[in-house]
């Protein structure tokens, strides 16, 4: 496949919008690919056109990145869902001042933006990519202790007010209810 910049030189010489195009971003995307596509065709030289296998090879390349970034998208989706109800922090870079904010907190909603995953972070929406780390959910770790204290507070109880019968005491209990009982 051709250099992203290559294909944007050839993309200004046949007047398409490359800034429209791509999104203000730096990958091109399915919509630009296709368009350089059609512009070519429409463009070409008469007396020598492209050959069909080239634009065959053109399609696959382009169906290639389509499937691409369908995967990638599932991918981040599926990493977002993940992300639900645990603790995350990340630094959200504020696009208007360009000042970077620490977030953390617990992952409430996942939501789908101009083709971007983001994650519901109490009031901030938090950008999947800007994700560094995932934190231990402390919450979970001190009802494990608690349980397990809980846990052996009871045994002590049962131990103290119901212990258990020893095998030769519930010998003899079995030995007198059959006397008893003739």
């Amino acid at each position: 496949m051709a250099d992203g910049n290559a294909i944007k030189g050839i993309m200004e010489k046949y007047g398409i919008d490359t800034l429209k195009t791509n999104k203000n971003n730096n990958n091109l995307d399915k919509d630009a690919f296709l368009n350089l596509l059609v512009t070519q065709m429409r463009y070409q030289d008469p007396l020598n056109p492209t050959q069909d296998k080239d634009f065959l090879a053109q399609m696959a390349q382009f169906s290639a990145l389509e499937q691409m970034n369908n995967l990638n998208k599932s991918a981040s989706i599926s990493r977002a869902y993940e992300l639900m109800n645990k603790d995350i922090f990340a630094n959200v870079v504020n696009p208007v001042t360009l000042q970077v904010t620490p977030v953390a907190g617990t992952v409430r909603g996942v939501f789908m933006q101009n083709g971007k995953v983001f994650l519901k972070v109490g009031k901030v929406d938090v950008p999947l990519e800007k994700v560094e780390g995932v934190l231990a959910p402390i919450d979970l770790l001190e009802l494990n202790k608690k349980l397990e204290k809980i846990s052996k507070d009871i045994t002590k109880i049962q131990q103290k007010y119901a212990p258990e019968k020893k095998d030769d005491d519930s010998d003899k209990d079995d030995a007198e209810k059959t006397k008893k009982s003739k």
